[in-house]
Parts: C-alpha cells; sequence; structure tokens
C-alpha cells in the first residue's frame, strides 16, 4: 500500500496521456476560413493624379460594381445641356462617367473621406491649398474665382466656398495644348471643358505682352473707387475691374501720369470677369452673367473688346440654363444648384466649361463637371446710335453668338 502511494505522489498529478488512436484516421487539419468579402480600404483615402483611394480615373463604369461593398449604387445624372453622367456613390463620394465608358471623374464630398497627399481635403481653409500650389495659371484661360487649381495636383478642381473647400472634383488630366500660334490658333484642339496646362507665348512681329501686377495705388483715383483691377493686355488699358454689373478697363498711373478709365460696360447679373488671351499680345474679356427669368436660372457669356474707347461685344451667348423640371429630375432644387464655370480662348471659339453643384447648408451632395459648349467669336457689333455704347446687357443686345454642345443633349 506504501508502494501504492508514493507511486502515485511521484506522478505529480498530471493527467494521464491521451489513449492513442488505433483506427488509422490522421488527426484533424486546422482549416483557416477566407476573409470576408467587405473587406476594403476605409478613410481617408488618398487622392493622387489617378484616382481617390480603390476608385481610379479610367476605369470602366461597369468595374463599380466589384469595388463597392454592397454591390452597384447606379447614379443617373442628367440636365440636358449641362451635365449627362452615370456613375455610383460611396461615403461621400461620387465616381461618374459617360454610360458605359470609363470613369471620367471623382468628386469628394464630405470631410475626412479622402485627402492630398499635403492633408488637403473638403473643409479645409483657402489658405491650406498653399502646398498643392502655386495656382496653375493660364493666360488663356478665364475661372470662376471660387474654382482652384494648383500645379502639384492640375487634374483636380477645389470648389471654394466662403473661403473654404466645399469639394474636390478630380478629373483625368488632358494633354496640354499647344502654344497658341501667330493669328490666334493653336497647334491641336484642347480637351474642354478642363484646360490646365502651361502655354508659352508665341513669337509674333511684336514683344508680346505680360500681365504684371500693379502697385496698389496704380488705379487711384478712378470712378468708382476702391476697384481691385486684374492684370490684362488691352492695348491701351492694362487693368480689368468690376463692381456689381459695371466693367471697368484702366490704365495705371505711374510717376507724373496720373490713372486713366478708358471705358466702361454694364453686364447685367455680372458674376466675374476676366482676361483672356486671344493671340500674342492681346487680351480680350470675357464676363459670366447669371440671371433669374422664367423659373429658370441662365448662365451667359460675353465676349469684350477694347476698340479705342470703348468695348465692343464679340461673343454673347446662354451658355447653361437650370430649371426646376430638370432639376426635380434628378432629385434636387435650383435654389440649390450653381454653376462655377471655366472659359478658353481657342482660335475664332471660346471653349466653356466648368462644375455643377449641388449644396445645401455648407454640405454639398453632387459636384460633377459640365459638359463642354463653344461659342464663336466674331467681329465686334457696332452699336446703335440711340444705345447706350457702353452698356452692354447678357443676353439682349445684338444677334446671338453660335453655340455649340458637343454632347447630343436638349440644347439649353
Amino acid at each position: 500500500m506504501l508502494f501504492a502511494v508514493a507511486a502515485v505522489a511521484c506522478g505529480g498529478g498530471k493527467d494521464p496521456p491521451a489513449p492513442q488512436r488505433f483506427d488509422g484516421a490522421p488527426p484533424p487539419r486546422r482549416v483557416i476560413e477566407p476573409p470576408p468579402r467587405d473587406v476594403r480600404a476605409l478613410p481617408p483615402h488618398a487622392i493622387t493624379a489617378a484616382g481617390v483611394g480603390p476608385y481610379k480615373l479610367r476605369t470602366p463604369i461597369a468595374d463599380l460594381s466589384k469595388a463597392l461593398p454592397s454591390g452597384p449604387q447606379t447614379v443617373l445624372l442628367n440636365i440636358p445641356g449641362v451635365v449627362d453622367y452615370a456613375g455610383a456613390r460611396d461615403e461621400g463620394l461620387l465616381i461618374g462617367g459617360e454610360r458605359f465608358g470609363d470613369v471620367s471623374f471623382i468628386a469628394v464630398l464630405r470631410e475626412g473621406i479622402a485627402r492630398t497627399a499635403h492633408g488637403v481635403g473638403v473643409g479645409a481653409p483657402a489658405a491650406a491649398l498653399t502646398p498643392v500650389g502655386p495656382a496653375v495659371s493660364d493666360p488663356r484661360i478665364a475661372r470662376d474665382p471660387d474654382l482652384w487649381v494648383g500645379a502639384a495636383l492640375p487634374g483636380a478642381r477645389f470648389v471654394l466656398d466662403q473661403g473654404r473647400v466645399l469639394g474636390v472634383l478630380l478629373m483625368a488630366a488632358p494633354v496640354a495644348p499647344d502654344a497658341i500660334t501667330p493669328g490666334g490658333g493653336t497647334g491641336s484642339a484642347p480637351s474642354p471643358p478642363h484646360p490646365h496646362g502651361e502655354a508659352d507665348a508665341g513669337a509674333g512681329p511684336a514683344p508680346p505682352c505680360e500681365r504684371s501686377a500693379a502697385p496698389a495705388d496704380a488705379y487711384a483715383g478712378i470712378v468708382p473707387l476702391g476697384l481691385t483691377y486684374t492684370p490684362a493686355c488691352l492695348g491701351a488699358a492694362d487693368g480689368v475691374g468690376a463692381s456689381g454689373d459695371i466693367i471697368v478697363v484702366a490704365a495705371r498711373g505711374a510717376g507724373d501720369t496720373r490713372a486713366r478709365r478708358l471705358a466702361v460696360a454694364d453686364v447685367r447679373g455680372l458674376r466675374w470677369v476676366a482676361p483672356v488671351r486671344v493671340e500674342d499680345g492681346r487680351d480680350e474679356l470675357v464676363a459670366v452673367a447669371e440671371d433669374r427669368r422664367e423659373g429658370a436660372r441662365v448662365y451667359s457669356l460675353v465676349g469684350l473688346r477694347l476698340d479705342g474707347a470703348r468695348l465692343v461685344k464679340v461673343a454673347e451667348s446662354e451658355v447653361y440654363r437650370l430649371d426646376e423640371q430638370h432639376a426635380s429630375w434628378v432629385g434636387m432644387s435650383l435654389d440649390d444648384l450653381s454653376l462655377r464655370l471655366e472659359v478658353m480662348a481657342d482660335g475664332d471659339r471660346l471653349q466653356v466649361g466648368g462644375v455643377l453643384i449641388h449644396a445645401a447648408g455648407g454640405q454639398a451632395f453632387t459636384v460633377a463637371p459640365l459638359l463642354p459648349v463653344s461659342v464663336r467669336r466674331r467681329r465686334p457689333v457696332e452699336p446703335d446710335g440711340e444705345r447706350d455704347r457702353t452698356r452692354v446687357d447678357a443676353g439682349v443686345d445684338g444677334p446671338p453668338a453660335e453655340v455649340h454642345h458637343d454632347a447630343a443633349s436638349d440644347d439649353p
């Protein structure tokens, strides 16, 4: 009995080994389950020239169903003459392009969803855009002041609202158009409405005019007072300013020479005015106006040339129309829609494009590129003797310029 107790004590109280199996079956194998299908990249995504996070430009629209975790969430965005795209939404992103085509744009609509390598995204103050710059500048292009494009990411439009980034629209960057040739033509047609390439001034019989910033007091004493003048090469004038619906072109003062106002124009509903380079050393002005009439919001383009002491029209056309009926088709309200336009001078035409914005309460719900529109420039129209030569009412005076919409849609 004592020996039995000792034997148990020496065993240390360990469990006896498991009995061996004699049926010849191998031990069970450990199986690792595959990861669930909804594993995906999480925000914040990186905004690069190629795309936003897992969504890439120039990939087939049909492939979106593979990238979206819950399958296809089709969006049809169609306002005749304004936008016509198909795509999908996903967590503050809008991915779209031509139907049955490739992804041509990606819009970032909410804070915290995506940002650039410089940390810039929706909600950032305008001052934070500096690292993405410098701002892209092409003398042939006039752009809404609330559209900002930086050299570090030329395919992106940063949409500004009250000094902050409301949305980021990323588009496939086209090849920069050739330099302007003497006479105003270009070597190859640009790809509106996304012009962004730099242009070298061509050699002409006279040295090309360079737009240069003026000292703060260079236009002192010109009525109306207090205008900010944008540098321009208009012949005798070197600056353009605006106040309300009034456009003023002036020559700056220097030394004993006083500043002079050379011409004035009145464009009803003026949103902004800027110079565009139409040929070596010479600019014309493009003015964008917005008007509410007949239950619609109408955007018009007016082209102006300085001729002696007056501004005469070289182009005038209604380019985009938004109305309540078409807005409701895509679940939007007319009051919440707005456009930011870009205009490129291309030979005898003005190529117009830009961005459609659907936003309310400081939150963007849709940001998409506009369908391109082409407006022909023409020789100045002599004003009627009975009409004030300085007045140019958008969409009222003179015959309409030729307009061409580059997409199959109803004429707005």
